[in-house]
């Protein structure tokens, strides 16, 4: 019996299949423009869940949301595709994204922050997380 899953629970899941410090599921709102943060698990999840913002100010979703394809970030610091006052807030050091998508259409992207491992996410890291989005992409649909 296939359970539709909830955006918890895929945070849940993504944490521990790439053992990140942080998951976040973060929804696309006004056509990509805005940025939810639904769902996170985690070291930053109570600072992160419920907050809206600017998709273009808002660092790896708003890339996420414009490139429509994952986003590996191995080193943080310098790289404008993050928020540098947040990487440095958090120590976040390396970063993934993927976007997420519903009948071809943009409605997300799961992102996560710092390996526990203290390893920085790499290609291998970003095919898991390639990989579990395409298995379980019928359930993220009955969300």
């Amino acid at each position: 019996m296939n359970m539709p899953l909830s955006l918890q629970t895929i945070a849940e899941q993504v944490q521990e299949l790439l053992q990140a410090e942080t998951a976040v599921v973060a929804l696309a709102e006004s056509s990509g423009e805005q940025v939810y943060y639904a769902a996170a698990v985690g070291k930053y999840a109570a600072d992160v869940v419920g907050k809206r913002g600017d998709a273009a100010i808002s660092g790896l979703p708003g890339i996420v949301f414009k490139g429509s394809c994952p986003v590996l970030v191995e080193n943080t610091k310098g790289d404008l595709r993050v928020r540098q006052d947040t990487a440095q807030a958090w120590g976040i050091e390396s970063a993934l994204a993927m976007p997420l998508f519903s009948q071809g259409q943009l409605w997300g992207a799961l992102m996560v922050l710092n390996r526990l491992d203290g390893e920085r996410f790499n290609q291998q890291d970003q095919q898991k997380l390639v990989d579990y989005v395409t298995e379980i992409s019928v359930q993220i649909q009955s969300t």
